[in-house]
């Protein structure tokens, strides 16, 4: 596939068929190159990634995540642009504002709390796995299991109850609708009064008593806020606890839809986890390389800049592709194989770089080396019954529907 980049949708659902094709003709051009179809410019290159990452100063994160100009007046008037959830983001945020919404959640996001996690997300996993068949037809793997298991970790997790995991569900699903173009107008306004109903549901907790509130996210930051650990305003946790149950959900939800896809394709992989003869933590690594579930993010440049051999003006937008940068064949040797011995299998950037790196990555690799070792354990004869199909999403990539059979 030799696609120019004048001619690159990452929008189209062909992007969706073709994903890492695309993305690869798209870094063989250059490992920065400007994509008319979005007005950024496409950081590919694994080493240019790492670049932009690294360099919080010059390549800016602030207002870069925030919902699209082409949303109808009617959305906004629901949900407004500068809301906190969009406006309080670790993603979109920058310098003392970063600082003030990572430092007091990262406190909470204890190993502590990881790990006191995970008996709970296995037997979650088991009794999920359970009820995945209720007949003899197929069942479907990402509506049964792939989604409600991210779901119930995230409400325990914060320390909400965990009935409130399906609700967790509708809210992080209309996080990305602002981000798809060419949607009806109904689903725009839909989305927001998602968003003005989950604002409303964290401030509840924010500015209540905390009764029925566990020993969690929410719980450390409130009572944070309270003994003076901190000084975030309740707008401010209201959308640094609205995200991270977004990023904590959708990201997982995604990574373990894709991941089951291609183990079920793979009969030897499922065979050995069935038997608990596979590499479980290497293998969960590479997994997360090669099917990235978070294609992509935003930075804008500070000022005039030289990267990777490109000379980019001040302000331009760049969109930077974590999925190309992990399959970069510069520094992964036949990048779209897995291979758990694969050497520098850490330098993925799966869970980006420097600052603004994933402050939940050892959540994530829980709940996927947990669902990998679970799921072939309790049926090792599961196969596909049906086509699969990725969103085309250049944010996010998930396969939203996964019909399995025994």
């Amino acid at each position: 596939m030799t696609l120019p980049a004048v001619d690159f949708d990452p929008a189209s659902p062909s992007f969706a068929t073709d994903r890492f094709e695309v993305l690869a003709a798209l870094r063989a051009q250059g490992p920065v190159v400007f994509v008319p179809a979005i007005g950024m410019w496409a950081v590919t290159g694994h080493r240019a990634v790492r670049e932009v990452l690294a360099d919080p100063r010059t390549y800016r994160s602030g207002g870069t995540y925030l919902p699209s100009g082409h949303l109808p007046a009617s959305a906004f008037a629901v949900y407004p642009a500068d809301g906190p959830l969009w406006r309080y983001s670790m993603v979109s945020s920058d310098g003392e504002q970063h600082r003030r919404l990572r430092t007091p959640m990262a406190r909470a996001f204890t190993a502590r709390r990881v790990q006191a996690l995970e008996p709970v997300i296995a037997a979650d996993a088991d009794e999920l796995l359970t009820g995945l068949f209720s007949g003899d037809g197929p069942a479907d793997l990402f509506r049964r299991f792939a989604q409600p298991l991210p779901s119930r970790t995230v409400a325990r997790f914060v320390g909400l109850p965990v009935e409130e995991a399906a609700r967790f569900t509708a809210w992080s699903d209309a996080f990305l609708v602002p981000q798809v173009p060419g949607l009806p107008e109904a689903a725009y306004v839909g989305a927001a009064h998602q968003f003005a109903e989950f604002d409303a549901h964290v401030r509840r907790y924010v500015s209540g008593d905390l009764d029925g509130v566990g020993d969690g996210v929410v719980r450390a930051l409130v009572e944070g806020r309270r003994d003076g650990s901190h000084d975030l305003t309740e707008d401010e946790l209201v959308g640094d606890i609205a995200n991270v149950v977004f990023a904590g959900h959708e990201t997982t939800v995604s990574t373990l839809s894709n991941v089951f896809v291609r183990l079920l394709r793979d009969r030897a992989a499922w065979a050995a986890l069935a038997a608990g003869t596979a590499p479980s933590d290497a293998l969960v690594e590479e997994l997360l390389r090669v099917d990235t579930s978070g294609i992509g993010l935003f930075r804008s440049t500070a000022a005039p800049v030289r990267l990777d051999g490109v000379d980019l003006p001040a302000g331009a937008r760049l969109w930077v592709a974590f999925g190309a940068a992990n399959r970069d064949p510069a520094v992964f040797a036949d990048p779209d194989a897995v291979d758990p011995d694969r050497p520098r299998i850490r330098d993925s950037v799966t869970f980006g770089h420097g600052i603004h790196a994933c402050i939940g990555a050892a959540l994530a690799r829980l709940q996927v080396r947990i669902a990998i070792t679970a799921v072939p354990r309790a049926f090792p004869d599961l196969r596909l019954a049906g086509d699969v199909s990725e969103t085309p999403n250049f944010i996010i990539r998930s396969t939203p529907h996964l019909p399995v059979a025994r």
